[in-house]
């Protein structure tokens, strides 16, 4: 695992991004408005560095999350966590309960675990034929085709503009490249994880779901499922936004976190 660190005395905030790259919350770390929390954003193992000889689980990328805060000599964190990342948070929950204050969990991903069980053959077949193209695209080497049809498929079409956009040429460049592990580790990952009613009631830290307003009724069905399932929840819609969010509405998204001034 790779990270950067704002330093500084204020809140602790860890950001774990999404699957296919790293750099989700690189507009989020930018915006004044949070300013006065030490943000550490990681970019874990597989991602911005050589993929590991085996996938690592769920329960892995958690661990490392909790190892990184214990050696940066912190007690207790928020977690901001997008998509993919928000499996790795509630893991880091579970595991290690004593680390998580806060769980911000933006566009829960479209996964078994966190689906009503009504809706999970429907967004099989929604998703699945992409997903399987782009691991098929991946395998050949092909990561451009991958990067495009996973993206295309969970984000819309415009995808490529607003990450261009939200990071630059250079970044949507970094991005096509790194994405590779999404493939061959963390899809797998996901596949193993295993959440239910009886684990997420052992979750006691508050939780604040966000979804945008323009996600599928997927989304917006898989975050009040969860929210039953949890025992301490809010929820925010955030108009105009789908599961690019953090690229597109970074400024939103801090304003969701109430930060003090920073110190001069």
């Amino acid at each position: 695992m790779r990270h950067t660190d704002s330093g500084g005395d204020g809140e602790p905030i860890v950001l774990i991004h999404a699957a296919a790259f790293a750099d989700w919350f690189v507009p989020f770390e930018r915006e004044p408005a949070v300013a006065g929390l030490r943000r550490i954003r990681v970019a874990r193992t597989g991602y911005s560095s050589p993929a590991p000889a085996e996938p690592m689980s769920v329960a892995d990328h958690a661990a490392e999350c909790a190892d990184l805060l214990r050696r940066l000599g912190i007690e207790r964190a928020r977690v901001l966590a997008h998509s993919s990342g928000c499996v790795v948070a509630l893991q880091l929950a579970l595991d290690h309960p004593e680390l998580v204050g806060e769980l911000v969990l933006v566009e829960p991903p479209l996964i078994d675990p966190l689906l009503p069980p009504a809706d999970r053959a429907a967004v099989a077949a929604a998703i699945g034929p992409a997903l399987g193209a782009a691991m098929g695209a991946a395998a050949q080497g092909d990561l451009r085709t991958a990067f495009d049809t996973f993206l295309g498929a969970l984000c819309g079409p415009d995808f490529r503009s607003v990450i261009e956009s939200a990071l630059g040429q250079a970044g949507l460049e970094r991005a096509e490249r790194d994405c590779g592990y999404c493939f061959t580790g963390e899809v797998p990952s996901l596949v193993g994880w295993h959440f239910d009613e009886e684990l997420a009631r052992r979750i006691e830290q508050p939780v604040h779901l966000v979804a945008g307003g323009e996600s599928p009724l997927f989304t917006h069905r898989l975050v009040e499922y969860l929210a039953a399932m949890l025992p301490d929840t809010r929820t925010t819609v955030v108009p105009g936004e789908n599961h690019l969010l953090p690229l597109r509405a970074p400024a939103a998204l801090a304003a969701l976190l109430p930060t003090p001034a920073p110190t001069s």
